[in-house]
Parts: structure tokens; C-alpha cells; sequence
């Protein structure tokens, strides 16, 4: 099972032997600060373009929503028969994963 961390803070990786004082050692820990800087702007590289995507179907749902609110309005106008019927209220609704009704004798 992989660990999950709190995506919170992200910490630096820890090397659990301290370097001695050299150019290759500072070589090296600049080497990593430089490849993590990689890894992050990668990251919100790719932030940024699944929220431009979300944002576009965000909208393209709104359009959708819309749409289909009409269709619903103009059919409601169109049909004669349906303006004098009582108006039942909603017995469906949605709970987290299932889907419940209820059903009147």
C-alpha cells in the first residue's frame, strides 16, 4: 500500500549521513535543489492546464444546464394538458452514492 502524506507541506528529502565540506558535495545538493525546481514547475505546469480543462467543461456544463432548462420550458408551454395538472414536488434526490425515491399508494 503506497503512504500517504499531508500534501500540506512538501519536505525536502533527507539524506541521513551529513557530507563533508566540498565542492562536489555543494555540486551535488545544488544538483538536487535544481532538479526539485524542475519537478515543481512541471507539477503546476500541469496544475495549470487540468484547471484550464475543468474550467472550459465547468462552462461547457453551464451551456448544457441552460439548454436543457429551456427544452423543459418550452416543452411545458407547448403542452396544453400539462398546465392544469397539480404540481408534484420533486420525490427524487441523490444522496452520496445511491439514488432513493418514494413511492405513495
Amino acid at each position: 500500500m503506497k503512504h500517504l502524506r499531508n500534501r500540506g507541506s512538501i519536505r525536502p528529502k533527507v539524506t541521513t549521513m551529513p557530507r563533508s565540506k566540498s565542492e562536489a558535495s555543494n555540486q551535488l545538493e545544488l544538483y538536487k535543489l535544481v532538479t526539485e525546481q524542475q519537478r515543481i514547475k512541471q507539477e503546476l505546469q500541469f496544475i495549470e492546464q487540468r484547471t484550464v480543462m475543468l474550467k472550459q467543461r465547468l462552462g461547457t456544463l453551464k451551456n448544457q444546464i441552460a439548454d436543457a432548462e429551456q427544452n423543459i420550458q418550452k416543452l411545458r408551454q407547448s403542452d396544453p394538458r400539462h398546465s392544469h395538472l397539480p404540481k408534484r414536488p420533486n420525490i427524487f434526490f441523490e444522496a452520496k452514492n445511491y439514488q432513493a425515491f418514494e413511492i405513495e399508494y
